[in-house]
């Protein structure tokens, strides 16, 4: 007889719920293309002209090229226009 397998705890509630674990905070640029359809080639050209700077919104890390879902989120805010003011 085989015992059961463990659960993660990051994929466990205190109850023993299943629920998502959490989303990781740097992603391949092909996995961030998958998730919101900016492409690998639009990720290169913002880093190759500073709109997104290395180690904020991406890195290369073994020739592979990675973006901060989060700060990449933030840019995006940043760039919308702001309410203007009566």
């Amino acid at each position: 007889m085989t015992p059961p397998a463990e659960k993660h705890p990051d994929t466990e509630t205190s109850s023993g719920n299943s629920t998502l674990a959490m989303q990781p905070e740097w992603v391949l640029a092909k996995k961030y293309q998958d998730l919101t359809g900016v492409t690998r080639e639009t990720v290169k050209q913002r880093k190759k002209s500073g709109v997104w700077k290395e180690g904020q919104q991406v890195a290369v890390v073994a020739r592979r090229l990675y973006v901060n879902i989060k700060a990449a989120d933030q840019w995006i805010n940043d760039q919308l226009p702001q309410p203007r003011r009566a």
